[in-house]
């Protein structure tokens, strides 16, 4: 019992000379794996090294609904958080990640049924981990045994899809995201309007996809964000603004763990519409005093419709800000009214550039001829260090390029195509057009890319950009067209 005891004791000491309670994590993890591999069950060194396993376990899940370790990249991700690699903690890294590429594991994720677990369980567990590398297929030996009932706590984390596919299947793997969030949100939506209780797990699980697509391919990703749908707007628009803010999120270097949760602020932004009524929303004159302050009670309206989707107290106070400030603009000029003194929230300021982009961009009854994504940026620069964090919005122009994606071009030798790629850098500032044409059944279809950066013998541009219009004007969807390449 004193063993133990100081067992205990020693662990919080660790912990207080860590920087945080992943690294505590890490290194726990691998002292069971190691102690287990040379000491029986019954050996006091086992004991200690289960029980601070255990109690390390107990503490993250305070912290959070889940507990996951990756290892990609030649790094390791607690909680999609990336370990620095210190003094103190560089070697026992390097060892869980040899460790796991000797499984040719990805990751583990663990739910909260791994605070109840006993000692048999956690030191059943890491003896399976030992043994599995000794078996043909060690993943499917494994999985065998964490689908038995005394290891549901436990969940292998299968490598992200796409990441050797070809552009063309990473596309279809990024349009059946965006269908799976449009569904997700749907689903919440209706569920709320039949006051029945909602929950987030297929939201999230997809926002979570979308996010690993976005590390692949961020150009695909920006594709799809030009999904306009007239009828159901709110739908379409929430979903691309949940998938643009985790593009702008990833330009500016958040981690992935950040991205899925900004993702879902963005998915949610706009839910407290349901209470506005329809009329209202689809009013193609302008509103009155009234009416006007209705729409402005959505921001409001979004944190209470949050507060009731059935999700863990973590995650749902995680995500609640956001959606409040994505129309208070940068200098609090906005809506609703607050008294605030300190700048709104990173994620707020990300999710009202991309909301306003998205509205600018999108036809609405009310204005019925959107702005084209150039013309868009350019109005919101306008507008930078009012309605827009300057710095943020730098940013998002620099990620969406002169000629954002899907934007509609017409070539100075009278081609017109879309962009699919943007000219986003100094070497090469043009973008890349995908021509569009009529077949013989008088249809348009997806014909070749043209690199608007190539240039003549005399170091002249082949093609150049003549005029840009909206897509929406020619009743196109840029996202068919760019699924096809």
């Amino acid at each position: 019992m004193q063993e133990q005891v100081k067992a205990s004791k020693k662990s919080q000491e660790i912990i207080d000379d860590l920087d945080s309670l992943n690294e505590a994590f890490v290194l726990f993890f691998n002292r069971l794996l190691q102690t287990a591999r040379i000491h029986e069950a019954k050996n006091q060194l086992t004991v200690n090294a289960v029980k601070q396993f255990i109690e390390i376990s107990q503490k993250l899940f305070k912290e959070s609904s889940e507990l996951s370790i990756e290892a990609h990249h030649e790094r390791l991700f607690i909680q999609g958080e990336k370990l620095l690699l210190k003094q103190q903690t560089a070697a026992t890294i390097f060892t869980i990640l040899n460790f796991f590429e000797n499984l040719s594991l990805y990751g583990l994720k663990f739910n909260p049924k791994m605070s109840d677990i006993d000692f048999s369980q956690a030191y059943q567990f890491a003896r399976l981990l030992i043994e599995a590398p000794k078996h043909e297929n060690p993943l499917e030996w494994l999985q065998k045994y964490f689908e038995q009932d005394r290891f549901q706590w436990v969940e292998i984390i299968s490598a992200p899809k796409g990441q050797d596919l070809f552009a063309t299947q990473k596309a279809e793997l990024a349009y059946q995201a965006y269908c799976h969030a449009y569904n997700s949100l749907k689903e919440v939506v209706q569920k709320i309007k039949a006051n029945h209780r909602a929950g987030v797990r297929k939201a999230v699980r997809v926002v979570q996809d979308i996010t690993d697509l976005v590390f692949m391919d961020k150009s695909i990703v920006l594709g799809l964000a030009t999904i306009r749908d007239y009828d159901d707007y709110t739908y379409t628009h929430s979903v691309n603004v949940g998938v643009t803010s985790v593009c702008l999120g990833h330009t500016i270097g958040l981690s992935r763990k950040s991205l899925v949760r900004l993702g879902i602020c963005g998915l949610f932004h706009d839910l407290g519409k349901i209470d506005i009524p329809i009329e209202i929303l689809n009013k193609a004159s302008q509103l009155d005093e009234q009416e006007y302050k209705k729409i402005q009670q959505h921001s409001l309206n979004s944190v209470r419709q949050i507060l009731k989707l059935e999700a863990y107290r973590d995650l749902i106070a995680k995500i609640i800000l956001p959606p409040f400030e994505h129309h208070l603009k940068y200098d609090l000029s906005g809506y609703p009214s607050v008294n605030w003194s300190k700048p709104i929230s990173l994620f707020g300021r990300i999710i009202e550039i991309c909301d306003v982009y998205d509205a600018l961009t999108s036809p609405r009854i009310y204005r019925p001829t959107p702005l084209t994504p150039d013309r868009a940026l350019g109005f919101m620069l306008a507008k930078s260090g009012e309605d827009f964090d300057p710095t943020l919005l730098k940013w998002f122009i620099n990620m969406m390029g002169v000629y954002p994606v899907g934007s509609l071009v017409k070539l100075n030798t009278g081609e017109v195509g879309l962009v699919y790629q943007s000219g986003a850098s100094k070497e090469y500032p043009m973008p890349v057009v995908l021509l569009i044409k009529k077949n013989a059944e008088d249809q348009l279809k997806a014909d070749k890319l043209l690199d608007l950066n190539e240039t003549d013998e005399n170091g002249k541009p082949v093609r150049t950009i003549e005029n840009s219009y909206h897509p929406a004007q020619y009743g196109i969807q840029p996202a068919i067209y760019l699924m096809q390449v």
